[in-house]
């Protein structure tokens, strides 16, 4: 790791479509501005990104059968409610790779999220990456994207 490009550990994820951008505004640490990051997944990454991760899901999460419901009332605000994104907005990094291991004796994956300016590292059970890959397809813009809505099950 390069000394001048800083280490994030991530605690939460939240995905925003941004039309002016057309890519996913991918904030880390929302709640935590000290430790919060903007990072930019570009149509093209995601595209390859997205089942490159689901097969190596598939591959080592021996637990792909659970169901994790998410919350899809949209009448309930919550704190990370585009208005309050937009303004507190940070410089956006756009992500170039993302490292992803398997960590048998945990059961877990990492993910390490690089940019030319900060790396976000992200450890998570299958099933919570599951719903975080969702949470970002649910982000698209699926017809604009020219990508099916049953992509991701």
């Amino acid at each position: 790791m390069n000394s001048e490009i800083s280490m994030i550990k991530a605690q939460t994820f939240t995905p925003i479509y941004s039309q002016l951008e057309d890519r996913i505004r991918f904030v880390i640490n929302y709640a935590d501005y000290t430790q919060r990051v903007d990072l930019w997944l570009t149509r093209a990454f995601l595209l390859k990104l997205i089942p490159t991760i689901e097969d190596y899901l598939d591959q080592y999460d021996t637990t792909a059968n659970v169901e994790i419901q998410q919350q899809t009332d949209t009448a309930a605000q919550s704190q990370t409610d585009t208005p309050t994104l937009i303004m507190t907005e940070k410089e956006g990094y756009l992500v170039h790779s993302v490292d992803v291991t398997y960590h048998q004796e945990s059961r877990q994956f990492s993910l390490l999220f690089k940019t030319n300016g900060v790396e976000v590292m992200a450890t998570l059970a299958g099933p919570i990456l599951r719903t975080l890959l969702k949470s970002i397809f649910s982000s698209i813009p699926k017809i604009d994207w020219g990508i099916s809505p049953q992509w991701i099950q």
